[in-house]
């Protein structure tokens, strides 16, 4: 073999390690442009690039992640925006009817029943709303509706609230005690059926201070275990059957309550930033509704009281209870608008957060197209001339060998 020839193989050599290179490269930039990216496996990327990617992009996700459950969380606000506003409209035509009906007149008595039973079915209604399957005035007993038939209640309504302490009786939840007490000046005794769930409560003064024992009935008791239940939680007391017996010098009064749901009062939480919780959820048994649903129902008997007195004094109830149903709905109402606000600006922040970092993560891993368009371009011209001085190279070398 001569000089030349080796030269030529040599040569020939190089030339084709330039164009396996040019073809991997060229490889490489089809597949940016394909992908729009610099990579499509992660270990391609430097250490702190590979790292930032993850951590934007899982920046991203969380944003994302807070995102959902604002949206979650607004559709419940715009249930109870919409459910509100209606009950307050309930409540100014309600008042409206009070003070166009402050006497009793017979003729209307039937169509005024009527109305105060259609504005007790809209509240049913509202008070029993549901979003997505979840009934979001029902605490966390979502998938139970939390209010019965407000037009079927059988008990009379009442001026007095129920305290957070109990249900209201227009809850679904709700049962009535069944056991009754009767207190004389030292002594109470135990009647009625027992029943669960439900509390009996002792309040005794000593000639100084009030002090309030609490039992909480079982199923398994009788009159007379709950009277030895209540002895047994007040000092020097004793009981006998169903009396419970307390000592000369005392006085005494009792009560007995259902028991509280405490589900009925479970407000929800979400987080909706890093360290960042909302509170927000309206149960059904909130002190507004409650002068609402008992607001109406006096309206209702006093419509179908049929007598002058009664009429006239379950009217000014309703009108009473009716003035401060609006302004407390109101302000329940001022708190959900608050959140709805809170959470629409907090959305707003996720997105932008997410926008920015989206933009992170492109300037690492997106390539310029034109940019590589043009390199595609210019590396095939050169590919072509570099195949071109290969094989006219290649002719030579057979040459030398004929």
């Amino acid at each position: 073999m001569t000089v030349s020839n080796i030269s030529n193989l040599s040569l020939t050599q190089a030339l084709i390690a330039t164009l396996n290179g040019q073809s991997a490269t060229l490889g490489d930039l089809s597949t940016q442009l394909a992908t729009q990216q610099k990579h499509t496996d992660l270990t391609d990327y430097a250490p702190t690039d590979a790292l930032n990617l993850v951590n934007l992009k899982a920046s991203a996700t969380q944003s994302q992640a807070y995102i959902n459950v604002i949206d979650t969380v607004q559709a419940r606000l715009s249930g109870y925006d919409t459910t509100m506003t209606d009950m307050e409209s309930v409540v100014s035509q309600a008042q409206q009817l009070v003070t166009g009906n402050q006497s009793y007149n017979p003729a209307t008595a039937a169509s005024l029943a009527a109305t105060a039973e259609n504005y007790l079915k809209s509240v049913n209604i509202d008070l029993n709303q549901q979003i997505s399957g979840r009934y979001i005035y029902a605490g966390s007993r979502y998938t139970t509706a939390p209010v019965a038939d407000l037009t079927t209640l059988a008990t009379a309504p009442s001026s007095t609230i129920v305290p957070a302490t109990g249900l209201p009786n227009y809850d679904s939840a709700y049962t009535a005690p069944t056991l009754t007490t009767s207190a004389t000046s030292n002594s109470v005794t135990i009647g009625g059926t027992v029943s669960t769930p439900q509390q009996v409560s002792v309040t005794v003064n000593n000639g100084t201070s009030d002090t309030t024992y609490t039992y909480t009935v079982q199923a398994s008791d009788t009159t007379s275990t709950v009277a030895a239940g209540l002895a047994a939680l007040i000092p020097g007391a004793s009981s006998t059957g169903p009396t419970l017996n307390l000592g000369v010098g005392t006085t005494v009064t009792s009560t007995v309550a259902a028991m509280t749901s405490t589900a009925a009062y479970a407000t929800d939480s979400a987080a909706i930033a890093a360290g960042y919780n909302v509170t927000y959820g309206v149960t059904s048994n909130d002190k507004a509704f409650q002068e609402l649903v008992q607001g109406l129902r006096f309206l209702y008997t006093a419509a179908n009281s049929g007598n002058a007195a009664t009429y006239s004094t379950d009217i000014k109830q309703a009108e009473s209870l009716l003035t401060s149903a609006l302004t407390d709905i109101q302000a329940v109402h001022t708190t959900v608008a608050n959140n709805i606000n809170t959470l629409t600006n907090e959305k707003n922040l996720q997105n932008t957060a997410i926008t920015s970092l989206t933009n992170q993560v492109d300037d690492i891993q997106n390539v310029n197209i034109t940019q590589v368009s043009a390199e595609i371009t210019a590396l095939q011209t050169i590919l072509q001339a570099s195949y071109t001085v290969t094989g006219a190279i290649e002719k030579l070398s057979i040459a030398s060998y004929l």
